[in-house]
């Protein structure tokens, strides 16, 4: 229910001029006010009627216990639909839009001047900056739902006046990239300070985060059957070379055996076993391209 404390009234070395000015004292904020059909069953019940020829001058927010309140001047619509009334905060170029909440950055709500710190995605075009040099500053983003904290953005300071730069690569479509849970207050990402080989593993370079190449790939397979009658075979393995380290063990075989020797060679595998291994014999094997 509106919380009137006096109704838009004449003042009286105004009355009967164009527009006519009133006063008005409303104990609701300035949103409750401008909402439309707040003066509606008021103004009737008052015997005062508005038209759209009135300004009204009012204070809003009003507390009569300390007499203090916010003023504003409003312009007077009324729907010829339905006699909806509408009071509006009379604006001029460079007006501030109130009320504005203490500490939010103010932004241009038009091409006017209109200044405002209600939410709004707001634009610079150039850099943004927080803190400054021997002043901290960080940047904060807060997820929609409340009190599931923040991903904040700190510098912390470098061993020489250097700047750290945080930039994607070219990417040839849109991506989400996630920090994944580490499991523990404090944690490191992996980093590699110089170029990787495709398809070759890498080793950790330090106990900070960076990892470098390891200089080798890792290779796995099982070889074709060997039908037994002997101790060794020559298995064909494309791409296996002499330099490679193999460790190879038993997949299938007839009788019980154990391999007694790996050689690798140009797109070959030679296994040699403890006895003949008998007939479905196959090996599963395991290379790195170079020793690490």
């Amino acid at each position: 229910m509106a919380t009137i404390y006096q109704f838009p009234t004449p003042i009286p070395v105004t009355n009967g001029n164009y527009p006519q000015f009133k006063f008005a004292v409303f104990g609701d904020n300035l949103s409750t006010v401008t909402t439309a059909g707040y003066l509606n069953s008021a103004s009737i019940e008052a015997g005062l009627p508005l038209s759209n020829a009135d300004v009204v001058m009012a204070l809003y927010s009003f507390v009569p216990q300390t007499s203090s309140g916010s003023f504003a001047i409003f312009t007077v619509n009324i729907a010829a639909s339905n006699g909806q009334i509408t009071l509006t905060a009379w604006g001029n170029p460079g007006d501030v839009v109130l009320p504005t909440t203490a500490n939010y950055i103010a932004h241009f709500t038009n091409t006017n001047g209109t200044l405002s710190s209600a939410a709004s995605n707001v634009i610079h075009a150039g850099n943004i900056q927080a803190g400054l040099s021997g002043t901290a500053g960080t940047l904060a983003s807060f997820p929609s739902t409340a009190s599931k904290g923040s991903l904040i953005i700190a510098a912390v300071a470098n061993t020489g006046n250097t700047t750290t730069t945080i930039s994607n690569a070219a990417m040839g479509q849109a991506s989400v990239v996630s920090i994944p849970d580490p499991g523990a207050a404090t944690a490191d990402f992996v980093i590699a300070p110089s170029a990787l080989v495709s398809g070759n593993l890498v080793k950790a370079s330090g106990t900070a985060g960076l990892v470098v190449d390891a200089g080798a790939a890792i290779h796995a397979g099982t070889t074709t059957t060997y039908a037994g009658g002997g101790t060794s075979n020559a298995f064909t393995v494309t791409g296996m070379a002499s330099t490679w380290v193999v460790t190879a063990s038993n997949l299938t075989s007839t009788n019980s055996v154990s391999i007694t020797k790996v050689v690798p060679s140009t797109n070959t595998l030679t296994i040699t076993w403890s006895a003949d291994p008998g007939a479905g014999t196959t090996v599963n094997w395991i290379a790195l391209t170079a020793a690490i």
